[in-house]
């Protein structure tokens, strides 16, 4: 007897943080079981952002009240659900291709095209046999997307590898979407805000702003569930290698929390 494939549909959510020489810069997808994010808990929030109600941009924080809670209660989603969510997030080096004298529009293709293929192929690999995965990409709409039509590049290029590697899952739609549509991307666009503020490591003296932002980290953090999401985030550095490298987050979360470590003792 054959044995039975069972069909799972996820939601895949991508976007990036930090630009060019604006260091580190970082490029993330999120998976969330589509039979969990149609859930009340996520198309609530969603509408939410929607009808402007909420404010998740990190790079904005600047210790508005409103906009912490806001902030909570998003970071709430990924504490609540986290056993079901998978994040893969790169950090990459603009500078770098620059200095070997790439023309400025085939950097851009390659960051462009090869490291949001590759974070999604990671998302979309590692699941068992008796598992066809369907899955639906969303994008954050930008300039930089639009013009490199990656939302269709993705789709291409994900479905010719999983026909060569025989993998089992097949890109079903790739869309851009706007800001302030869909709560996935808002989370994705807030995670990777966060985890920059936790590389730079700034100390809180450096501004009004800092600090806010890294009392707000810290607070976060100390929620045990949110803090093995974030260690168990698979992440990767780009240099001038021709290969990825892996790292433990875990090891910049450790010096932050050192850094910070009044704050983190506070109740």
């Amino acid at each position: 007897m054959a044995e039975e494939i069972k069909t799972e549909k996820l939601n895949i959510f991508f976007d990036e943080s930090g630009k060019r020489k604006d260091k580190p810069t970082l490029m993330g997808g999120m998976s969330i079981p589509a039979v969990l994010y149609n859930t009340a808990h996520f198309s609530k929030m969603s509408q939410k952002l929607r009808d402007g109600e909420i404010n998740l941009h990190w790079k904005e924080y600047s210790g508005h009240a409103t906009t912490r809670e806001n902030i909570r209660d998003a970071i709430s989603l990924i504490t609540n659900h986290g056993k079901f969510i998978k994040c893969t997030v790169i950090n990459y080096d603009f500078s770098l291709i620059e200095k070997k004298g790439f023309a400025s529009f085939m950097a851009e293709q390659m960051i462009y095209t090869k490291f949001p293929e590759r974070i999604i192929y990671g998302l979309l690999r590692r699941y068992g046999k008796n598992l066809y995965i369907e899955a639906d990409i969303k994008v954050e709409k930008s300039r930089e997307y639009e013009d490199f039509k990656l939302n269709e590049v993705m789709k291409e290029q994900l479905n010719i590898q999983s026909i060569y590697r025989g993998e089992q899952f097949i890109i079903k739609e790739s869309e851009l979407i706007p800001k302030r549509e869909e709560i996935g991307i808002e989370l994705t666009d807030l995670l990777l805000g966060l985890m920059r503020t936790v590389i730079l490591n700034k100390p809180s003296s450096f501004s009004n702003t800092v600090r806010f932002k890294n009392e707000l980290v810290i607070d976060l953090i100390k929620n045990d569930k949110f803090y093995s999401f974030l260690e168990n985030i698979r992440f990767f550095e780009w240099t001038h290698s021709r290969e990825l490298t892996e790292v433990n987050f875990s090891d910049y979360l450790q010096l932050f929390i050192a850094n910070n470590y009044d704050q983190y003792l506070m109740q």
